[in-house]
């Protein structure tokens, strides 16, 4: 009875023993290697054995770290088979990539097996220094220089195919490659190359630009640098003159005086009247003679002056007989050279008097002796006081009016264009007009030089008496002066003031 009921017992045991699964997985590490990132990719393969008794169920599966990837669905292994999941790596950056394949049961809130997972992107990194560039405040038209490095701080050659300078208004920041080669630039790892932004600001407005770099590195193939600066002006120059009550000026006319200047002269003699009533009105302290372009010495050796009984009636008489027998080869700078260099033009020279020279032809001026040789004469004797007029043909066409043709003045408005002053037309109708504009130029003041050879254009200012001038007078480049229009020019004793900035570069 006892044998059989410890038979009994054992058999129980037997019927009621439990299946269990078993899992097995390998290998313990995936060892992808080095792949190329952004343009590699590799599937290493996982095997999960069940080596119980009982169906292994795996709820899913899940990765520690980047760029690998694995579907996390769940699957069931048998007892005694096995499953494989295959697990990629798509490196997109330039580092070592380290990973965790975790492997989750049905019911465990914790990982019950894994697999450790390695691998290496390659890549070319770009580097920018600096990424944002700022030339800080340099002063106005002034250029400023800075390099900008770009490098490879990756492990495979980095190719760089190329750079552009997005568009900026106005175009004050630019690049200078120097002697770098034609684009694309490879760069090996570690390797660095430098080129140069440049920045001259032309105006007060801030500068923003941006330099998109295009090269093979995988993660930011496309890179946006800036560059920026702000002008700062000089400061600001004030320069001051009065106007004179009363001007002092020596005034030779050289006057034509071949076969075809009988209308010419005629309508000069018919006009001056209005030219000396508009000069005499500003109450100079003048003398005026007349020589012709064949004759340098006085004609009829007479000088009108201030002192002179009737000044106008003495001009038109002289005028009158200037005539018209003279050499068809016009020579009025050789013969204004000659009065001057100890003829009767030295003798007549006053030390604190402006010297005028009035031209009128309607020939070009002939002869060896042109506007290079006269310049040096006039500047050594009257440095900084000459004014030189043209009453001469146009350039290049020449005219035609009353019953003449005229040609074009060359020699004369060289000469005239050298010291930035006027010239008026031999054909013009209007000779009273053009002989009052003349005599306004003469008498009073309209052209106010600057001492700085770069103001800085759109800060000029200009005040007559205190009281700030915005119409009647425009800046004159090709003189570097303020031009006053002739009625709006200030009156005898006004005090007129120009304030600008330079574009000067030297130090702030």
């Amino acid at each position: 009875m006892l044998l059989f009921a410890f038979l009994l017992g054992c058999n129980d045991h037997i019927i009621n023993e439990i299946k269990q699964p078993e899992i097995i997985v390998a290998p313990a590490t995936l060892d992808f290697g080095h792949l190329l990132s952004g343009h590699e990719t590799r599937m290493r393969t996982v095997t999960i054995s069940n080596g119980g008794t009982a169906d292994l169920v795996i709820d899913h599966l899940d990765i520690q770290g980047d760029n690998y990837t694995v579907d996390p669905a769940g699957f069931t292994v048998e007892a005694g088979s096995y499953h494989q999941i295959e697990i990629t790596y798509n490196p997109t950056t330039f580092e070592h990539n380290e990973g965790f394949l975790d492997i989750y049961l049905e019911g465990d809130e914790s990982p019950s097996e894994g697999v450790w997972l390695d691998g290496h992107g390659d890549a070319p990194i770009l580097t920018v220094t600096p990424p944002e560039l700022d030339f800080g405040a340099p002063l106005l038209g002034c250029d400023t220089t800075s390099e900008i490095q770009i490098q490879n701080d990756g492990n495979v050659d980095l190719i760089v195919d190329d750079i552009v300078l997005m568009a900026n208004i106005p175009a004050d920041i630019t690049i200078d490659f120097g002697s770098l080669p034609p684009f694309p630039w490879t760069l090996a790892p570690s390797a660095r190359l430098a080129f140069f932004a440049n920045y001259m600001p032309l105006d007060e407005l801030n500068d923003l630009t941006t330099m998109d770099i295009s090269s093979n590195d995988p993660l930011a193939p496309l890179i946006t640098a800036t560059a920026e600066g702000a002008a700062v002006l000089s400061n600001e120059t004030i320069q001051t003159w009065i106007q004179k009550e009363k001007i002092v000026v020596d005034i030779v006319w050289i006057i034509d005086n071949s076969g075809s200047m009988n209308p010419y002269q005629n309508l000069l003699g018919n006009n001056m009247d209005i030219f000396m009533q508009i000069f005499m009105g500003y109450s100079p302290d003048f003398q005026m003679a007349f020589i012709t372009t064949d004759n340098p010495s006085f004609v009829d050796g007479l000088i009108i002056n201030a002192r002179s009984g009737d000044p106008v009636a003495e001009a038109v008489h002289i005028i009158s007989t200037i005539g018209i027998w003279g050499s068809g080869f016009e020579k009025g700078i050789e013969m204004f050279m000659q009065c001057l260099d100890g003829g009767e033009c030295y003798r007549f020279l006053r030390p604190d008097a402006t010297l005028v020279a009035i031209f009128m032809s309607d020939e070009q001026n002939w002869g060896p002796m042109n506007e290079t040789h006269l310049i040096p004469v006039v500047d050594r004797l009257k440095p900084g006081m000459f004014v030189p007029y043209g009453i001469i043909g146009p350039v290049p066409s020449g005219c035609f009016s009353h019953g003449w043709s005229a040609q074009p003045g060359y020699g004369y408005l060289d000469l005239i264009q050298h010291y930035n002053s006027q010239w008026w037309s031999i054909c013009d109708n209007d000779w009273g007009a053009q002989l009052e504009e003349m005599a306004q130029n003469i008498s009073i003041q309209t052209v106010f030089e600057l001492d700085s050879e770069d103001p800085h254009v759109d800060t000029i200012k200009v005040w007559v008496n205190g009281q700030a001038q915005t119409t009647g007078w425009v800046y004159d480049p090709t003189m570097n002066a303020i031009v006053f229009d002739i009625e709006e020019a200030p009156e005898p004793g006004d005090t007129i003031e120009v304030g600008y900035s330079t574009w000067g570069c030297g130090e702030e």
